[in-house]
């Protein structure tokens, strides 16, 4: 601790000489720094409501995972990848000596899935909702380590993956339909919910160096664009407000180069007037989810005041094992009981340590 006050020492008196201003003189050896290094220790080691919320969620994650690597019985592909890319926003990465081994197994149950075709959504018939989720989940987890191996091992797949989330916004499908996708690769329509998942994984992939057109990012704002309401909010196959859906488009718009379009604006102001509340409204985790990582796109004024609301919303309901529980008037809990609900509710929680590349302004 003694070397970082020393740092800081170092680099405020250089910052003083190259501004011209004279040296202060050295400080007497007999000056003693051991309140002050000691207070600084603390500070750094404190954890508030949100960060033990973080860990509890994780802790309870890990110990959930099968011994194939897997997690949930019901869509273990899709619920392997929001339990890593969880594990990862908390500040887990595969390189980690304590939870590293966890999530290399995850990885590799999710590499044992791809059919030759890409598809990773098949075997747990989580269908493209799977397919995107872990696609994202994969690249994520190649830029966040520094094992070479692992890492061209993860971005090849995502390649595959990639390719078979191009091909399937390829189908020939209506004009109000084009650009997006639906639950199967084959799909001749579109929805929103299943549109944002792959455009942040086609975003995420083109991060990492995987070739990824610019006309298929473009085709998917055009999609969103098409599906946003007038006074703000998006809606799932057209321009009417899913609050649920709202947070799709402030992440997915940004991520994709659009920062300056209305319906953000509009829509940011319906998020602050509307936010998540615990049994109220459909979709609880999907909602919160969302609207966390797209409300943090909107900059620093909104999302300091939407955080708080997502504390609110949160943390006075996360039980004593670290799960979330079912939340009232919801159908989310046969998605994958409490591991779906708590990874995330730590997605939600974690974007403000914007350790994920893709959630990043």
């Amino acid at each position: 601790m003694s070397s970082i006050l020393a740092l800081l020492s170092m680099f405020t008196l250089a910052g003083s000489v190259l501004a011209g201003e004279a040296a202060p003189a050295a400080a007497p050896e007999s000056v003693p720094f051991v309140e002050d290094e000691a207070a600084l220790l603390k500070k750094l080691q404190e954890k508030g409501p949100r960060e033990e919320a973080i860990e509890k969620g994780i802790a309870f994650l890990l110990s959930q995972q099968n011994p194939d690597g897997s997690f949930g019985a019901k869509h273990p592909c899709a619920l392997t990848g929001l339990s890593v890319m969880a594990c990862l926003a908390a500040g887990h990465t595969p390189d980690d000596p304590e939870h590293g081994p966890a999530l290399r197994r995850a990885l590799q149950y999710a590499l044992s899935q791809m059919r030759d075709d890409g598809y990773l959504g098949l075997n747990d018939n989580s269908r493209m909702y799977g397919h995107g989720v872990c696609t994202l989940m994969l690249v994520e987890a190649a830029g966040m380590t520094r094992e070479e191996v692992l890492e061209r091992r993860l971005i090849e797949a995502c390649r595959r993956a990639v390719k078979l989330i191009l091909e399937a916004q390829a189908i020939k499908k209506p004009e109000a339909m084009q650009g997006g996708w639906r639950y199967l690769p084959n799909s001749p329509d579109s929805d929103l919910s299943l549109t944002g998942w792959q455009t942040m994984a086609l975003r995420s992939a083109k991060n990492v160096g995987v070739e990824v057109p610019q006309t298929a990012i473009e085709a998917a704002v055009s999609f969103i664009r098409a599906n946003a309401h007038p006074q703000g909010g998006f809606g799932y196959q057209g321009r009417d407000d899913r609050p649920a859906l709202r947070g799709i488009g402030l992440l997915a718009l940004p991520a994709c180069g659009v920062y300056d379009a209305p319906e953000l604006a509009a829509s940011t102001a319906k998020m602050l007037k509307d936010p998540p509340q615990w049994g109220k409204g459909g979709f609880f985790y999907y909602r919160t989810y969302y609207a966390a990582v797209g409300m943090y796109q909107m900059g620093d004024e909104a999302w300091n005041r939407f955080f708080p609301l997502v504390d609110d919303a949160l943390l006075p309901n996360q039980k004593p094992d670290g799960s979330w529980p079912e939340c009232p008037g919801n159908n989310e809990w046969d998605y994958g009981y409490g591991i779906y609900t708590t990874s995330m509710a730590v997605l939600a929680l974690a974007v403000h340590q914007h350790l994920l590349p893709i959630y990043q302004r």
